[in-house]
């Protein structure tokens, strides 16, 4: 048997992704907690201040003062909705980022399996070592850009919701919302609050693409790789019993 020679150590940032990749169960778990704790918050926090908000009629609600029962769950249900759901796609971006290191462990496995083989045939017959697939960097440059993202749309979500949603909608509706000035400071902050989920959606649904396209791109090295090997093997049995 020859000695098998190791693959050469990327660069940043693909080093660190490739020693991040055996940890993809714990990652898998991190993101699973934080998916649950988003549903725990939907049904402990956001449901009950729904409910609590439509207690009563419209004139009750929309005369309520600041720091009333109403305002107070107004508020709360605003600012919940501005950064769960921004939380709840890390964490499944972070479940996808799993599949894809699990992938990508999978294909390591494979590479090193086949420089194994092909050590112990003969020198004369043993076929040259592929160099690493384009894809493997693509797949991990696409991984982190989608974990990035949502990570991005994250932090967005929780400036939003310690900063401009508590403070347009601590105020009463109807006297004070509703009656607000051009040029006001809470017209410009009603533009924000009305404004962020039509960008900040799509911008995790990019993140989420991202992640959809390093794991396709996992699977085609992996299915690459088998196939390079079958051939291998069969070009090998050619050449012996030849």
């Amino acid at each position: 048997m020859r000695e098998i020679q190791k693959d050469p150590k990327p660069g940043m940032p693909f080093n660190m992704i490739e020693g991040m990749m055996p940890m993809f169960p714990m990652i898998a778990v991190v993101g699973w907690m934080l998916v649950l704790i988003a549903l725990f918050v939907g049904f402990t926090v956001l449901s009950p201040a729904q409910s609590a908000f439509f207690a009563d009629a419209k004139e009750a609600r929309e005369t309520a003062a600041a720091g009333s029962t109403f305002v107070d769950a107004n508020v709360s249900r605003h600012v919940i909705e501005a950064w769960v759901p921004q939380f709840k796609f890390f964490g499944l971006g972070l479940g996808l980022m799993a599949i894809t290191m699990a992938l990508g462990t999978i294909a390591k496995k494979l590479r090193h399996m086949g420089k194994v083989i092909a050590a112990h045939m003969p020198a004369n017959l043993a076929p040259p070592t592929p160099p690493i697939p384009g894809r493997v960097r693509m797949f991990q440059l696409s991984t982190v850009m989608g974990v990035m993202i949502l990570l991005a749309a994250l932090i967005i979500g929780i400036v939003l919701a310690t900063g401009v949603v508590p403070d347009y909608f601590n105020h009463t509706i109807a006297t004070e919302l509703n009656t607000a000035e051009v040029n006001s400071e809470l017209l410009s902050q009603l533009g924000t609050v009305s404004s962020y989920a039509k960008w900040l959606n799509p911008l995790r649904i990019v993140g989420m693409s991202f992640l959809f396209t390093a794991i396709t791109l996992a699977l085609t090295v992996i299915i690459n790789t088998l196939r390079m090997q079958a051939g291998m093997l069969v070009q090998f049995y050619n050449k012996a019993s030849g």
